[in-house]
């Protein structure tokens, strides 16, 4: 089930327009783990919108249980540094 959740995935973020440049850069790409149901996103994107539109994406995707979004912005500080 995993392995179809995680194809699915990888349809919705990278088949929607403005996130298919991160399936071409190998060095800019959204990284798609799934377990027992539950995603995690990882990378770097490079904007807020474009992190925003991968979570829309990935919650949209049927049979997913959560979605942790843990993409980074480029050029932003992270959460913890800001703290």
């Amino acid at each position: 089930m995993d392995n179809g959740i995680r194809l699915a995935e990888y349809r919705a973020i990278y088949g929607y327009p403005s996130l298919n440049k991160y399936a071409i850069d190998p060095a800019k790409t959204i990284r798609i783990f799934v377990q027992n149901g539950h995603v995690e996103l990882d990378g770097v994107v490079d904007t807020q919108a474009d992190k925003d539109t991968a979570n829309i994406c990935a919650n949209g995707v049927p049979g997913v249980f959560s979605v942790k979004n843990n993409l980074r912005v480029a050029n932003q500080p992270s959460e913890s540094a800001q703290k």
